[in-house]
């Protein structure tokens, strides 16, 4: 019998654009994704018998998880397709400690089975090629696959066709969500097709290169608060603006969180109208000095970006008191899973 822990880190949307409804029922996508140090820890055991038996799931304070059955449970789901296509052979146990919040629009099922596919191609005698690792991850899910990744990953299509960017610098992050507000994504998508009901299908060639300009553009450029080192890292000046700009006319220089072309969030629109918590939660991250506020995916989890960890925590204490949050850190490939 062999026991591995992992990790499974959560993710944030460094933007979201939301192209079209494509034919075959998901929507065209371009976002950024970027691991975070927020994560469940998964207990995989690997002993003599047949299948996949999901052993515990232990949830953190404040975290709520429904009792879900196992084909419906995305870490089983990935420990049952790669048991097959890796050919490993006994029984895979499986125990999660969840403190990713579920409804939050961090990831959390999904960093589940990018663990477990993780540790399954590991224990394969033949570990399989990454292309194929991806196509297991597309099959369970939209976000896996660049969950597979971590790190900052761009993701195209409806979140299956992803690549890996440079990293961005280490950002702490706050992010808070309503108490009682669990956003389900396919109803924030279908809210999104009513807003838009006369939107065109198609996708013409120019759109398609704005948004991906746009958006890494924006990514590609920050700047710090007060004192600390501006960060440039490239990206075109005409074709994007800063996430945030200093205000010169107050004194001492301060960020101003703004929603500029390219790093905004299209779920706002649908997302935001459930709960007047919402902007509450935006409008408090501004005032704390978040130098970005964006919501994360469809929600419900919106997230500040500080350049240190005491001034994410310190953020806390002007959210409203029965917002739920959590303090994490930007975290990379080369991070420990």
């Amino acid at each position: 019998m062999t026991t591995v822990r992992a990790r499974a880190f959560a993710k944030l949307n460094l933007g979201l654009r939301i192209l079209r409804r494509r034919s075959d029922g998901f929507h065209e996508l371009r976002s950024v994704l970027q691991t975070i140090s927020l994560a469940d820890t998964l207990t995989l055991t690997f002993r003599p018998g047949r299948g996949v038996r999901l052993e515990a799931v232990r949830a953190s304070p404040g975290v709520c998880w429904p009792e879900l059955a196992d084909g419906q449970n995305l870490a089983v789901r990935a420990a049952l397709l790669a048991r097959e296509e890796f050919g490993l052979r006994g029984q895979i146990g499986v125990a999660i400690h969840k403190r990713i919040p579920l409804g939050a629009g961090l990831g959390g099922g999904s960093a589940d089975a990018a663990a477990v596919l993780r540790v399954a191609a590991a224990r394969a005698r033949r570990p399989p090629p990454a292309a194929a690792l991806c196509r297991l991850a597309a099959a369970l899910g939209s976000d896996v696959p660049a969950l597979l990744l971590g790190g900052t990953v761009l993701a195209l299509g409806r979140g299956e066709e992803c690549y890996r960017l440079p990293d961005l610098p280490a950002w702490y992050c706050l992010l808070a969500a309503p108490a009682g507000v669990a956003v389900a994504t396919a109803e924030a998508y279908a809210r999104w097709d009513r807003l838009h009901a006369g939107r065109s299908a198609g996708l013409t060639a120019e759109e398609n290169s704005v948004s991906i300009d746009c958006l890494l553009g924006s990514l590609r450029r920050t700047y710090a608060v007060g004192s600390v080192r501006r960060a440039y890292v490239g990206g075109s000046r005409k074709r994007a603006a800063p996430a945030s700009r200093p205000r010169r006319d107050r004194g001492p220089a301060q960020a101003e969180p703004r929603v500029r072309a390219g790093i905004e969030n299209d779920f706002h629109e649908a997302v935001f109208p459930l709960s007047p918590d919402f902007l509450s939660i935006r409008r408090a991250l501004g005032r704390a000095g978040a130098v970005w506020v964006s919501l994360s995916g469809s929600g419900a989890a919106q997230y500040g970006l500080f350049t240190s960890r005491a001034a994410a925590e310190a953020a806390r204490a002007v959210l409203p008191a029965s917002a739920h949050a959590w303090t994490a850190r930007f975290v990379g490939p080369r991070d420990e899973f």
